[in-house]
């Protein structure tokens, strides 16, 4: 981030090495990415009752009757597998989902849902339809698949990152 110098009472802003055009539209970029998840954490919650992630976690089930391990699903989810831990307690709590032993490896975990899962599943599904289409209400479809294109490249690009 540009750091603040005072020069007797005119502020200006020191730009860091290799600052350009580039730079300033990534940084726009990602804060908007980082804005816009939060408000859809916050209205997620406060209009359908569910978190983004809890949302998330019960329809990559609902795509496989038989559950998913639970590495897979961390991995698919793009989530810690302690904030998946945790979210899949809470949904337990609630009898949507359970968590067996998998047949071929006992330290391994199946992750699936309830009868109760599936039901919650359909109702948030056909609630976040309409929750999603005025999210979306004034962006053409073109847009909104230009917009998937990129965010894929992009997340593709995030994944790729090594640590020095």
């Amino acid at each position: 981030m540009p750091s603040a110098t005072r020069t007797g009472t005119k502020t200006s802003r020191e730009q860091p090495a290799g600052n350009s055009a580039r730079d300033h539209l990534n940084n726009k970029l990602f804060f908007r990415l980082f804005q816009a998840a939060n408000i859809y954490e916050t209205q997620a919650v406060r209009v359908l009752n569910f978190s983004a992630v809890t949302g998330a976690t019960l329809g990559a089930l609902y795509r496989d009757p038989n559950g998913m391990l639970f590495s897979e699903l961390y991995t698919y989810l793009g989530v810690s597998r302690q904030n998946l831990d945790a979210v899949l307690k809470g949904l337990e709590k609630k009898g949507l989902v359970e968590r067996v032993e998998a047949e071929d490896d006992r330290r391994k975990r199946m992750v699936s849902l309830t009868p109760a899962g599936i039901e919650a599943w359909r109702d948030l599904h056909e609630r976040s339809l309409e929750f999603f289409r005025q999210g979306t209400n004034g962006v053409s479809a073109a847009e909104i698949t230009g917009c998937f294109e990129t965010l894929s490249r992009i997340a593709r690009g995030l994944r790729a990152i090594e640590p020095d």
